[in-house]
């Protein structure tokens, strides 16, 4: 096969961007509504809360929205941070409104200190400082905040954070866009921040079956020269990811690798045969580790009985999940433990509720599946 092949296009498990980013309209196209009020000079009208279980794209999505910030017109600025990158207000105030670049509008309440040899704000003004600043900021240059991993803010910086955004909104071209596990919402109203739940809710779940059949063949059309698959090997496929992305990443990966080895342009049932085994212990190795991670907790009587509940089917009233989390434990649990198991396995995604629904679902089906197979084992 030519040079052109010798990069694999398919990105497991690394948050970046995919070579197509398959079964997303609905929410690309509200993360551009909400741009276009800061291409408008307005702030956008609420914040974006982009929730979902671990490996269906979140981070992948937040690139896109950045690539999309930056290459529009007029110019809007773009920073990404996780909640790691945040040491205080501080730091967060320097991040995003660095000195060397927007000192000329800083408020009386605000001064540069140099340390290290780098600038950086003091906000004696707290809060009120810290709005004003980016208020003006953004008044200069619109500002898109993007926050990955908001699932483990803390309680010091996303407070200040989440309520000092609503007023610079009010105020200036500015919008903050927040991505985490379907704990995101718990912690959220940890912080007493109530007015999030009126932004812009968008789940990142499971794709449907032809957006998971189009995220392996478009990129695969798009070598040189092309390659394809027949329909028995591309719906074998399709069904062993169960349409989760990490795991169409990892099919997708390892038949290019086969493809570009061998110099298949057909991806078949015999292509698909030889490498399977290596993509089922990747697969593996990642139920492994969530299932240590739930153990960890301990979490799994309860996530044991969730996985039984589930077999056969694909969703779980509130009520059922509760029913089912009360029932394997002792009969004399303390109701507060029971709720801290409910909220440790939403948090987790092993389970989750997508905006707009009313109903639970598995946040990967074949975990579920490893978690029953391992109880049988004993």
């Amino acid at each position: 096969m030519t040079e052109h092949l010798q990069l694999n296009p398919f990105v497991p498990g690394d948050g970046q961007l995919p070579p197509h980013l398959a079964g997303r309209d609905a929410e690309q196209k509200a993360l551009r509504g909400l741009l276009a009020y800061l291409r408008a000079g307005r702030g956008a009208p609420g914040v974006a809360v982009l929730t979902g279980p671990r490996g269906n794209g979140k981070t992948a999505l937040m690139r896109w929205f950045q690539h999309e910030i930056e290459a529009g017109k007029p110019a809007i600025d773009v920073v990404w941070m996780t909640p790691g990158s945040i040491r205080d207000l501080d730091a967060l105030a320097t991040e995003l409104a660095p000195p060397g670049r927007f000192k000329g509008m800083s408020p009386d309440t605000l001064s540069v200190s140099i340390g290290l040899g780098r600038a950086g704000w003091k906000l004696g003004g707290g809060l009120r400082s810290l709005a004003r600043l980016l208020a003006a900021r953004c008044r200069a240059q619109p500002l898109v905040l993007l926050l990955d991993e908001a699932h483990t803010l803390d309680q010091a910086v996303g407070q200040p954070l989440l309520n000092v955004s609503q007023e610079v909104r009010s105020e200036a071209p500015f919008l903050l866009a927040l991505a985490g596990t379907p704990g995101l919402a718990a912690k959220l109203n940890s912080l007493s921040t109530t007015f999030w739940d009126r932004g812009e809710l968008i789940g990142v779940g499971r794709l449907a079956p032809a957006a998971a059949a189009e995220a392996l063949t478009k990129p695969m059309a798009a070598q040189d020269p092309p390659i394809s698959f027949t329909e028995a090997a591309l719906g074998r496929v399709v069904e062993s990811s169960q349409h989760y992305p990490y795991f169409l990443q990892l099919w997708g990966a390892a038949l290019w690798n086969e493809a570009r080895d061998t110099g298949a342009e057909v991806v078949d049932s015999a292509l698909m045969d030889r490498v399977q085994p290596a993509v089922e212990r990747r697969k593996t190795a990642y139920y492994q580790n969530r299932y240590g991670e739930i153990n960890r907790k301990p979490l799994l009587p309860a996530a044991r009985a969730v996985a039984e509940a589930f077999a056969g089917k694909s969703t779980l009233t509130e009520n059922e999940f509760t029913r089912v989390i009360g029932d394997s434990q002792p009969a004399n649990t303390d109701p507060e433990r029971l709720d801290a198991l409910d909220a440790d396995l939403r948090a987790l995604g092993y389970v989750w509720i997508p905006p707009g629904s009313t109903v639970l679902e598995a946040g990967i089906p074949s975990l579920m599946d490893f978690v029953r197979e391992k109880a049988l084992a004993g």
